[in-house]
């Protein structure tokens, strides 16, 4: 019995300190278009400390991201995913997320910007949530990227912004295929590394 009342406030603590301290869908997009009438699938996880300041509180966060190239230079993506802390493997939804990109600059041979907003559901947004993009690509020796996503938590008490910055590298495996390699960061202290791999379908 009191193995089970240990169980039952471990969950709990671990349950609460996700939302006192956030959750965080990794940002596996960059400024690459899909292209008109083209769909793609991205699956990748991310690992995140749970709470910063102590140790040994991490998370795996399993992701799915689906996306339609609208036309040429607009694109349509929609993801969502998975909240597994290592210390108990209890299961929790990270909520969803939709967003559109407009393709602003794309040269194959030096680098692309897009731009983007959105919304989303989930602890990452303290239930709703809204936010802005700025995608940017290198395509010339080293194929990196950066995206910028300013967002505002409608269930926030006051008005704030939180500024979620990702980057890393983009490796083209095929040209229907794109590895991610990535950190996440996002104000207050919330890191996660992010793999994932983009499959035109």
């Amino acid at each position: 019995m009191r193995a089970r009342i240990r169980i039952v406030l471990a969950v709990g603590l671990v349950a609460a300190a996700v939302f006192m301290n956030g959750c965080l869908f990794n940002l596996f997009e960059t400024a690459k278009m899909l292209g008109a009438g083209n769909v793609a699938i991205t699956l990748g996880s991310g690992l995140m400390d749970v709470i910063p300041d102590e140790d040994a509180n991490w998370a795996l966060t399993p992701q799915a991201r689906l996306a339609f190239g609208i036309t040429d230079k607009i694109d349509f993506g929609m993801q969502t995913g998975a909240f597994v802390p290592l210390t108990t493997g209890d299961f929790g939804w990270l909520g969803a997320k939709g967003n559109l990109k407009f393709s602003i600059i794309d040269d194959p041979e030096t680098f692309s910007l897009a731009m983007g907003f959105g919304a989303g559901y989930g602890a990452e947004f303290l239930n709703w949530g809204l936010f802005g993009e700025v995608f940017f690509d290198v395509n010339s020796t080293i194929p990196l990227f950066l995206v910028y996503q300013p967002t505002i938590p409608l269930g926030a008490e006051n008005f704030t912004i939180w500024h979620h910055i990702a980057g890393g590298l983009k490796l083209r495996i095929s040209p229907s295929t794109v590895l991610l390699l990535m950190v996440d960061f996002r104000n207050p202290e919330l890191f996660s590394f992010g793999l994932a791999i983009q499959i035109g379908l």
